[in-house]
């Protein structure tokens, strides 16, 4: 008759390297899978800004978008904007109003329209639109006033105010710029032109005191989106292995 093959097992040092890897391994991969995650998100929301900003937005834009790690001992991870960023990117993800003084705005005015062509496909105004146009402006509002200067001491002396016209020291003939109110609106104007008998003006920025936004920058949604095109089991496996190898070498 065969003997009885008996066999026993000490299950205490098992025991305490499966605590082990329940103390470090486990906790290690999960701040690592929420990290992994963390930042795949705020890759698809800057992907998302550089679509939706026109012209990109800036490095100091960019640097806004930031991630606050997991750890093993705090297992949440937040992808989040800077203070001074989110001070009006909130208005392209929340909405809202913003008014005069207003960060993005000046102490007097903020802009709230613009013609169509000079919008992206998201409605956002192109980047240094409205300050050229303010920069023309000023540049002719000195110039002109230089101009009737110079008219009053020909006048004066009894010559004529021609050659100081504006007509004739606007070389390129291109029509001028100035910023005003005409009827209930106030913002920079082009001034009129003649066409068809007519001389219109046209709006070239319509300043106010707010502006009403609404939501255009998907951030909930870019965020889902990332995570759903995560393959997190592969991340997690990844994870456990690096925590695994890191133990080892402990």
């Amino acid at each position: 008759m065969a003997k009885d093959d008996v066999f026993s097992f000490d299950l205490r040092g098992f025991e305490k390297t499966l605590t082990r890897i329940e103390r470090q391994v486990l906790p290690q991969a999960q701040a690592g899978l929420l990290n992994s995650i963390a930042f795949g998100a705020r890759k698809s929301l800057l992907a998302y800004a550089d679509k939706t900003i026109q012209g990109k937005p800036t490095a100091w834009t960019r640097k806004g978008f930031v991630v606050d790690k997991a750890t093993p001992e705090s297992l949440e991870a937040v992808v989040r904007i800077q203070p001074q960023q989110a001070t009006y990117i909130t208005y392209l993800i929340n909405g809202g109003v913003r008014r005069k003084g207003d960060v993005g705005t000046t102490p007097y005015d903020v802009l709230t329209d613009a013609p169509d062509g000079e919008k992206n496909a998201f409605g956002n105004l192109k980047r240094g639109y409205l300050k050229r146009i303010a920069r023309q402006a000023k540049a002719e509002k000195t110039k002109r006033a230089r101009l009737a200067t110079k008219r009053a001491k020909v006048r004066a002396a009894g010559k004529p105010t021609g050659p100081a016209r504006w007509a004739a020291n606007n070389a390129a003939g291109k029509p001028g710029i100035f910023f005003g109110r005409i009827g209930n609106q106030k913002g920079y104007w082009q001034r009129a032109t003649k066409r068809d008998g007519d001389y219109n003006l046209k709006l070239l920025a319509r300043m106010s005191d707010e502006a009403i936004y609404k939501p255009t920058f998907r951030w909930d949604d870019t965020i889902s989106a990332s995570i759903k095109s995560s393959d997190l089991v592969t991340i997690h496996s990844a994870e456990i292995t690096r925590a695994l190898r890191k133990l080892n070498d402990d």
